[in-house]
């Protein structure tokens, strides 16, 4: 049976006074009432705008805290690679002092030429002697009494100092440092770096953060290694020492890895709301702080603003309830000034921006105009009907009554975000609210926030995609890797983690504008992703960095044809828009699991150390990690290390192919046809006999991670 539809909302009845003196009361107690309301409700609103101001100004400083830990994460993991990788040169090194002083010196010269950002990279012995590594107007030194230095005597793994001041340099930095060992495993002395404070200081000058914001690195004791505030821009004040405030201690002792705060800071007593982030993998912690006083100048001019409007409102309504009094003489302008009333009030309910309406056992009994327009209705028609009609299927329902109505029944507003349905059909985000208005009745309003569902699924996909390229960033990419390393033992066959460098984008940079190496680094990804299957994976790591998830492999060298494919179409030059070519190369390290590894990090790096052979071979060309010393191929193997020593079995398999002839001398810049984009490639890039099998890493993603999304058009 139907519910009986209530009376129309926007036809109030008129009255009239039956005295003068009556209806003097009634407005004076109307007056306090509104008064009452219209500050209470700008109270409120100010309060919710200053909660909102707050919370957007802590979101922006821990997403500057989360990108600043992960800048610097990648950089000391660059570091520490450096370092690996000089460790196991020296252990490898043979033959006479002066032999092995000429070919560590090279070494380091090597590394250092691939780290601008540190400021030397040095050797000592056993005693702490410093043996390579010296400019030529140093003397020799010792750092046997450096707290690092006995720290990576005693470690095998990384070492991050605390701040020092530099005996020769003179400033301020932070020491990493990887322990020596001699073939047999003896200590043999520390290769180590440093990080300046400038450089930290450097980097974060270019973050916009306010006029009177703040930006720390420090360490695991907390103490400062670097601090930029807009305010103090050269300023060092605080390196070295421990000078913060007891919430800092407090949240850190709740929370190492991340969290937020808001206190005056210690060393320039600015209020400050403050977030700040863990480097993954190293005891370093990022702190970014906005001053209070920029993020609430805003909230502080609306407050003045809304107090004004408050006073206003109370006045015109005061002048309002005069006038009403004074005419009141007549019973007839009385009634039409009450009615008038109504009818504004009903006005604020019938708007366009927030759907309304009222339910008798979930029949609608009364709704506004933006109800209707909010589902697609015409006036009138969702009247008297269930509301049923409004959801996507019957278990939402019945899942949202279950939930609300024991609420709203126990005097509690029900609030939810869900998917609703439109007349035609399609779907629609709705912020959905409710209340208690009776025993059998409720009230509900209902928003669209389908624009604000959009926006999120945006800032979720840009978190883990490069923005250049569109490509898959290193934190897609490593997850799709552990995700097909968890998965390979189900399936046979082989996972291929290729890391791949550009030849000569530094002079293509030089030469042409970061403009023109913008577009080779779009071209480079669109012609890297046509040579791989819809289910691998190419993803950009930075630079001119490219790393790419091959999966399904029953041998290495079935991934030989893709790789000579991917070098000869990253070779065809690519044409600029102001009409020149530019060229470059590809070098390529590639590592394959099992033989090689079983975890996500060991393979990329692995892969990467693979590629700098492939450069120092001569470039242009792809390289296995089975062909480096010590990298025998051992499919049988359980072991989730790669073997790299001297005591690893003889490599075998090793892939050294050059893509093609090396250009004649005398006609690299010859000029060539207009380009044609990006080589054809057949649909499938690989043998007939992989070509059907599917990434099994490629089952975590809900989307096609690897394919580059449409630019699109301002």
């Amino acid at each position: 049976m139907a519910a009986t539809p209530a009376p129309p909302m926007d036809r109030p009845p008129t009255y009239a006074p039956r005295s003068l003196t009556r209806l003097a009361l009634w407005l004076v107690a109307g007056n306090l009432v509104i008064a009452a309301a219209v500050v209470a409700a700008t109270w409120l609103a100010l309060r919710t705008s200053r909660e909102s101001d707050l919370t957007r100004a802590r979101e922006t400083t821990d997403n500057l805290a989360v990108s600043l830990s992960i800048e610097i994460g990648a950089e000391l993991k660059q570091v520490d690679n450096a370092l690996a990788t000089l460790v196991l040169q020296y252990r490898r090194a043979d033959g006479a002092p002066d032999q092995l002083r000429r070919a560590m010196e090279r070494a380091l010269a090597d590394q250092r030429s691939l780290l601008p950002q540190v400021d030397f990279i040095r050797m000592t012995d056993a005693r702490g002697h410093v043996l390579y590594g010296l400019a030529a107007e140093e003397g020799a030194f010792n750092v046997s009494d450096r707290e690092y230095f006995q720290r990576a005597r005693d470690t095998d793994g990384v070492v991050i100092s605390e701040p020092l001041f530099g005996r020769v340099l003179r400033k301020w930095g932070i020491v990493v440092a990887r322990r020596l060992e001699t073939a047999d495993g003896e200590f043999a002395g520390v290769v180590y770096t440093t990080l300046s404070t400038e450089h930290f200081i450097e980097s974060f000058k270019g973050l916009t953060i306010g006029p009177e914001g703040a930006i720390s690195l420090r360490t695991r004791s907390q103490r400062l290694v670097a601090r930029y505030s807009a305010a103090e821009p050269h300023s060092i004040r605080g390196v070295g020492d421990v000078i913060v405030s007891e919430d800092l201690m407090r949240k850190m002792a709740a929370n190492p890895r991340q969290g937020w705060y808001m206190t005056k800071t210690r060393l320039d007593n600015i209020e400050r709301i403050t977030c700040y982030r863990q480097v993954r993998g190293y005891p370093l912690t990022i702190f970014t702080g906005a001053s209070t006083a920029d993020f609430l100048a805003g909230w502080r001019d609306e407050v003045r603003q809304q107090s004004a409007l408050a006073a206003v409102a109370i006045l015109t309504v005061l002048g309002c309830s005069v006038l009403i009094f004074l005419q009141q003489r007549r019973d007839q302008r009385a009634a039409v000034g009450l009615h008038r009333l109504a009818i504004e009030q009903a006005l604020m309910l019938d708007n366009d921006m927030v759907g309304m309406m009222r339910l008798r056992d979930r029949t609608v009994v009364w709704k506004n105009r933006a109800m209707a327009s909010l589902f697609g209705y015409a006036p009138g028609e969702l009247t008297g009907q269930s509301i049923r009609q409004l959801y996507l299927d019957d278990a939402t329902y019945r899942e949202v009554g279950e939930a609300a109505y024991p609420a709203i029944g126990a005097g509690r507003r029900f609030r939810r975000q869900l998917r609703m349905r439109r007349k035609d059909g399609t779907p629609v985000w709705i912020d959905l609210s409710g209340t208690s208005v009776s025993e059998h009745e409720s009230f509900w309003m209902m928003i669209d926030i389908s624009a604000l569902k959009e926006s999120e699924a945006t800032a979720q996909h840009l978190a883990v995609h490069d923005a250049l390229t569109g490509l898959p960033n290193r934190v897609r990419f490593t997850e799709r890797l552990a995700g097909a390393l968890t998965l390979r033992g189900e399936r046979a066959g082989l996972v291929a983690v290729c890391w791949l460098d550009l030849d000569g984008f530094k002079e293509v940079n030089d030469q042409h504008g970061h403009e023109a190496g913008d577009v080779v680094l779009r071209v480079v990804a669109q012609r890297l992703l046509a040579g791989v299957r819809s289910h691998d994976l190419v993803a950009r790591m930075g630079g001119d960095e490219f790393a790419i998830l091959l999966t399904a492999l029953r041998t290495e060298h079935e991934a030989d044809p893709a790789l000579r494919r991917m070098l000869g179409a990253v070779a065809e030059p690519v044409l600029l828009p102001d009409g020149d070519r530019a060229s470059v190369t590809a070098s390529i390290g590639i590592a394959f699991a099992p033989h090689h590894g079983r975890q996500a990090e060991p393979l990329m790096l692995l892969a990467e150390t693979a590629m700098t052979m492939a450069k120092r071979a001569g470039k242009r060309r792809f390289v296995s990690a089975s062909s480096m010393p010590g990298n025998a191929m051992n499919a049988s193997s359980s072991s989730t290390s790669t073997s790299i020593g001297p005591d690893a079995p003889t490599p075998v398999d090793a892939i050294d192919t050059p893509s093609g002839p090396a250009p004649a001398p005398g006609t690299e810049g010859a000029a060539r046809p207009a380009d044609p984009g990006p080589p054809a490639v057949p649909d499938h890039s690989f043998e007939e006999s992989v070509a059907g099998e599917e990434d099994p890493g490629a089952t975590l993603d809900g989307e096609d991670s690897s394919r580059v999304p449409p630019r699109r058009t301002p």
